[in-house]
């Protein structure tokens, strides 16, 4: 019996976000048919891209590229389609996708090996909106491509002994335009970032350094929320950005006035235009301990 010959693939795991709460909330024939045209979506654009559709079960549709640069292209357009179509529906709708390169057996039409599990977990690690990836990817994008990336976290990852780096692949064009502005052009005039948590409001100035936040009274805002640590993060005015790191134990959500959702566990991120941020939880309309960020020129 000969064996299969390896070779190495880019390959995409794109799952439907809350397909469960779908059925649940519109019943099963709305609810299928939505998931169906979702599934439809991303299948055209891998079909587009150049890659081809490993399989598709339940909520998710597992595809593979040669070219990791098509893959990459790929799964910003699933993101871009999918939200277009949620718009155009009026539903709330979004894709969680996860994006690996490494070498894997095809057979039958079928991928076996470690690579398609380690592209299963980045899908899982992903957040609603959200591409991750991993260093593998990034390595072998085009200096163009290399742009849109920013590193995400690291992870432990099953059968692997050291944690993995992992990227977020940021395929909104304002995003993208935030994170490579000129340090010159956003220094140029000073800004006041303004935190409102419930009805009081916190003016970050540039000269206080940091600000801590958490359930502790130390710290300089308190938030009372059940999952947030006693000093869950820290705001930080360096070189013209005010920076979020978060140092917590469950981590921290924000949500970007783009909408886009991001998780941040033991990572920095700059914050820019306006959104929301919860610690432990994320950012909906149940959780009463939301804080309000956005900036004030003078």
């Amino acid at each position: 019996m000969s064996t299969a010959a390896q070779k190495s693939y880019a390959i995409v795991f794109a799952d439907i976000v809350d397909s469960t709460r779908m059925y649940e909330n519109l019943g099963d024939n709305r609810a299928k048919q939505l998931i169906t045209d979702l599934e439809d979506i991303i299948a055209e654009v891998v079909a587009e891209t150049g890659g081809y559709v490993v399989e598709v079960v339940g909520d998710e549709v597992m595809s593979r590229y040669s070219h990791v640069s098509d893959a990459a292209t790929g799964a910003c357009l699933m993101q871009e389609r999918v939200d277009a179509y949620a718009k155009r529906s009026g539903m709330k709708l979004s894709a969680r996708i996860g994006l690996h390169f490494g070498p894997a057996i095809v057979e039958g039409g079928r991928m076996y090996g470690d690579s398609i599990n380690i592209a299963a977990r980045m899908a899982a690690i992903a957040q609603s909106q959200q591409i991750i990836t991993t260093e593998q990817v990034v390595q072998n994008l085009s200096d163009e491509q290399k742009k849109i990336v920013r590193q995400f976290d690291k992870v432990k990852v099953k059968g692997k002994q050291e944690r993995m780096v992992i990227y977020d692949l940021l395929w909104r064009k304002d995003d993208v335009t935030f994170i490579h502005t000129s340090p010159l052009t956003q220094s140029t005039v000073t800004r006041i970032l303004t935190l409102q948590y419930g009805n009081r409001r916190f003016n970050f100035l540039p000269q206080q350094g940091s600000m801590h936040i958490g359930r502790d009274s130390s710290n300089e805002l308190v938030v009372t929320a059940a999952a947030a640590s006693r000093t869950h993060a820290v705001l930080e005015y360096s070189r013209g950005k005010y920076v979020l790191s978060d140092i917590s134990t469950n981590g921290t959500y924000l949500t970007t006035q783009n909408q886009q959702s991001l998780y941040l566990r033991r990572e920095t991120v700059p914050l820019l235009g306006s959104g929301k941020i919860g610690l432990g939880e994320p950012v909906s309309d149940k959780n009463q301990h939301v804080i309000r960020y956005y900036f004030q020129e003078v």
